[in-house]
Formats: structure tokens, sequence, C-alpha cells
């Protein structure tokens, strides 16, 4: 943690690794508009610390690293609990798992390689869309059965974007030895 420095953007991250286990709980105990609350409260503070790093030029290689993971631990143990709770069949997370591990074990890699990767613009949409997707889950009982088809859909978008992913920083690797080489 003391590699991690102390500003505002990095902070809303910290908050928003803080909300996982408040919104997983008021899943649990089925206070869904608690819940949703919460979720909606660590999707600003996602935006706000992006927004801020950006304008104030305080964007880290640290915040760049962990600002994902934040989301990925929301976006997971949000799908974990609904998938308990019977809301969301497993197949929806078993993909989003094998997807999100492949994700974050390839920006452990490139970050000790010192490749830092941040989201594109597909990044973004395909982030927005299955947040989106998510809130959805908190009124399954009034959206059911569309709650899963746009979760399938944006779990589909998601896939995309890790290819996508995949291939721009296999470039970025193979320029980056290229250079070592040299």
């Amino acid at each position: 943690m003391s590699r991690i420095p102390a500003n505002i953007p990095n902070i809303l991250t910290m908050v928003r690794f803080l909300l996982v286990p408040v919104v997983v709980i008021f899943i649990y105990f089925e206070m869904l508009i608690p819940a949703f609350i919460t979720y909606g409260v660590a999707c600003a503070t996602d935006f706000l610390d992006g927004y801020i790093a950006r304008k104030k030029r305080l964007v880290t290689n640290e915040g760049m690293l962990l600002d994902p993971l934040a989301d990925k631990l929301m976006a997971n143990f949000a799908i974990i609990a609904f998938t308990v709770m019977g809301i969301l069949p497993p197949f929806i997370l078993i993909i989003l798992l094998a997807k999100d591990v492949i994700m974050i074990s390839g920006g452990i890699f490139l970050y000790f390689k010192n490749i830092i990767t941040s989201a594109n613009t597909f990044g973004k949409i395909s982030a927005v869309l299955f947040n989106l997707a998510i809130a959805l889950c908190f009124f399954h009982n009034y959206v059911a059965p569309w709650h899963i088809n746009i979760l399938s859909f944006a779990l589909l978008f998601m896939v995309a974007t890790l290819i996508q992913y995949t291939y721009l920083n296999l470039v970025k690797l193979k320029e980056a030895n290229k250079k070592r080489e040299a």
C-alpha cells in the first residue's frame, strides 16, 4: 500500500473497494434498493476518480491498475451474490470469472513488465453497458427475463473487449521486447 500515492482519485478507488461487501450484504439480505443505491455510488466514484485524475493530472500507474480491479471486484461480487440468490444463472458467473482472471492476470503481468494499459473507448462502453446490465438485476422482479438477456449481451461485448485488449497488449509487449533487444 505504501506504493499507492494518496491522492483523491486513489482514495475514491479505495472507497469503492470498501463498498463491495456493503453491496453484497444488501443483496444477500434482499435489500435491493439500498444495494442499488450503494452500487450507484460505487459507479459514481469510478466516474469521478477518472475525471479528477485526468483533469488534475493525478493519473498514477497504481491507480490505472487498482481502478479496474475495484470495478471488477464490485461487478464480480454483485454477480456472485445475484447467482447465489438465484437471480442469475451460473453460466454468467463462470464466463465473467474466466474473463476477469485472464484480464487481471494479463494486467499484472504487463504491470511488472512496465507496460500500463488504460481503458480505451471500447473498454469504457463495455463497462458502462455491463454496469447498466447489473443495475437491471436489482430490479429483476420487474424486468425478468430481460436482466439475463441484457447481461448476457453485455458479457459477450466484454469478451470482445478482452480480445481487443489482448491484441493491443501483445503489440505493446512485442514493441517493448524489441526496444530491450536493441
